[in-house]
């Protein structure tokens, strides 16, 4: 099967580069976005195709999501999910560790260096970045965002959307509620209502 990018930015540009670490049986034949100023230009090595809606030009095609805003990735979800030609793999550095046991939704992208732990539960397009520890029996529900190095203790709950800043260490046991963003470097021992900001 075919596979296209969506997003002509710094995390597409990565998976672009970085192709062959995902261990994919695809080929990737470019990027959409929705930036008019790019179509037609080529972008890491591969053109950009048109805007999103451009993946529906073809009858079957793998579609990865380099979003790293919730919101943004939501949006491009709501827009494509219900079209049954488009496939939205996981994403596995062959760099990360997972226990065998976890559980994983669709449109996930777990990069290098990371490690998840045994009975985690992954919901759908969520991406966990270079370096992070997702201790055992956590749930990480729908798009969320962490970024490099966050360790997330043992049985924590991240609910949807979740955006957790880089070198974040949440304590074993938390739950953080719904379109929670805590700032980098930040420690969280509590839990957290929906839609908290934690600053540094």
């Amino acid at each position: 099967m075919n596979l296209i990018i969506a997003g002509a930015n710094k995390l597409g540009e990565y998976i672009a580069n970085n192709f062959s670490q995902f261990r994919l049986r695809h080929e990737l034949l470019g990027f959409v976005d929705d930036n008019p100023k790019l179509h037609g230009k080529e972008f890491a090595g591969h053109p950009v195709l048109g805007s999103i809606e451009a993946v529906l030009a073809h009858e079957k095609i793998a579609l990865v999501l380099a979003v790293q805003s919730p919101s943004e990735k939501i949006e491009i979800v709501r827009r494509l999910l219900y079209h049954p030609s488009i496939d939205f793999p996981n994403l596995f550095s062959s760099d990360s560790w997972i226990s065998r046991d976890c559980i994983f939704g669709k449109g996930n992208l777990i990069l290098e260096g990371s490690l998840i732990n045994f009975g985690t539960m992954i919901g759908n397009f969520n991406l966990i970045g270079e370096n992070c520890s997702i201790g055992h029996e956590s749930v990480i529900s729908n798009y969320c965002y962490l970024d490099q190095a966050v360790n997330f203790g043992g049985y924590s709950f991240l609910e949807d959307e979740g955006k957790i800043g880089k070198e974040v260490t949440i304590s074993h046991g938390v739950r953080i509620g719904r379109d929670c963003e805590i700032a980098s470097g930040v420690r969280v021992d509590e839990d957290l209502p929906p839609e908290s900001r934690v600053k540094k």
